[in-house]
């Protein structure tokens, strides 16, 4: 007897049926509202722990569209520079970024040393995350408050405030000619104003471009009133008892080469915003830009009568498709308290908005999530991309940290004019009090 031959769907016939027999396969559009009703529209275009809290109720996702290109708000010297570094540099084994032509190591690294990520480099993670640390100095010098909510099961805590000071020795043309003998490539230093059990500690960080070199802290405690130098292994405990550590400002502020990279893939993904619309620069008489009060202030769930989610919850952010990679983190040292981490960083001006931490053991742990934010001055011909809020949901405790980003009540400086004797020992203990 004749066996039937098996029927043979085409290939696209076959991808629509599946589609229609998985409706949560369906692609998410601008006006969209996605809540535990339709949460399946988000598998994959967020952190399983996003989704998670999408299905439980916790969070709302608005999909948006922005008003602009963000990828013109990318600074016009780094498009410059990005183009004369195109197959300029390589990544040597010893972690310096070097001349491909002389394999000397590059003296003065401005706009994105890699600007071409090849996904099946071995090396493309780190690659990536050299972008994002030079890019970052891109933005000259600054000086902002950093205020944090606090946030328990039940709503707010309590704030804190402090003022934030960092100088940047690489990324910028501005800054060619700094003197720099140390071979520093950042500093930066965070004072503690409120409140008052905390205030007056301080931190002092020299970050530098020897891969090898560990990073320089000191610490002081009003209690002891004693300046203290740190042990750089600190730098994955709590930041003044926040649910964020040192090394998750801007969700990864650590060394690069304090972790071994690997780059999982790259695909579109639904990021964070806090605004559709540009924010408003200016530039004062010092020849700095500030950001303004002009802008609408971010509303979060506790602050909402009636609202049901997690207290934390943003209700103001809109989520948008940006093309995204997928980095993967794990730290060398042994007593660091993370253990295997994941970025997902915009490939676009690259910078994280998602961070998925997971204890040494494997198991999961915390999820950071921050959102971007442009602004640019009234004619236009100044644009920068810079940082918006952030926040740390610790699954453990049911407890969050809000770090507010630029907002009506939180001006932040760009290309600040600093003296650098600030970043002096001498300097760090006239802000000890």
């Amino acid at each position: 007897m004749k066996r039937p031959q098996p029927i043979r769907i085409p290939a696209l016939v076959f991808s629509v049926l599946i589609f229609l027999a998985n409706p949560g396969l369906s692609d998410v559009v601008p006006g969209d509202v996605i809540d535990g009703m339709n949460w399946e529209k988000v598998r994959g275009l967020v952190p399983d722990s996003i989704m998670n809290w999408v299905k439980e109720g916790k969070i709302v996702l608005n999909i948006g569209e922005l008003s602009y290109d963000d990828g013109d708000y990318i600074p016009r010297f780094v498009v410059e520079w990005d183009e004369k570094n195109v197959g300029k540099y390589a990544l040597a084994d010893d972690h310096w970024v070097v001349e491909k032509e002389t394999g000397k190591r590059a003296e003065y690294l401005i706009g994105s040393p890699f600007p071409t990520i090849d996904p099946d480099d071995p090396k493309a993670g780190e690659k990536l995350m050299y972008n994002h640390k030079i890019l970052q100095g891109g933005l000259g010098d600054m000086r902002i408050n950093s205020i944090s909510l606090s946030i328990n099961q039940s709503g707010y805590e309590r704030k804190s405030i402090a003022s934030a000071f960092q100088t940047a020795m690489e990324g910028n043309p501005k800054y060619l000619t700094r003197v720099n003998p140390e071979g520093f490539r950042k500093q930066q230093m965070l004072v503690v104003k409120d409140p008052y059990d905390m205030a007056g500690m301080a931190v002092m960080t020299w970050r530098f471009r020897d891969p090898s070199k560990q990073d320089t802290v000191f610490a002081y405690a009003p209690a002891i009133r004693r300046v203290r130098r740190m042990s750089p292994a600190n730098r994955s405990d709590a930041l003044f008892g926040s649910d964020l550590a040192n090394d998750d400002v801007a969700l990864y502020d650590g060394k690069i080469t304090a972790m071994e990279w690997k780059l999982l893939r790259k695909q579109e993904a639904l990021l964070p915003f806090s605004y559709k619309d540009p924010g408003l620069m200016v530039q004062n008489k010092q020849g700095e830009w500030e950001t303004t009060d002009k802008q609408k202030r971010l509303i979060y769930g506790y602050e909402k009568e009636g609202w049901q989610g997690a207290p934390w919850a943003p209700l103001d952010w809109v989520w948008v498709k940006r093309p995204t990679y997928i980095v993967e983190m794990k730290p060398k040292d042994r007593y660091y308290n993370y253990g295997v981490q994941r970025l997902w960083v915009a490939a676009v001006l690259p910078s994280p908005s998602y961070k998925i931490i997971h204890d040494r053991s494997g198991k999961y742990w915390k999820t950071i999530f921050k959102s971007r934010m442009v602004g640019e001055s009234s004619d236009g011909s100044f644009r920068i991309t810079y940082l918006g809020d952030t926040i740390a949901v610790d699954e453990r405790s049911n407890h969050a940290t809000i770090q507010q980003g630029v907002g009506p009540n939180n001006i932040f400086v760009y290309f600040a004019n600093t003296d650098l004797n600030l970043f002096s020992l001498a300097g760090f203990q006239k802000y000890c009090k």
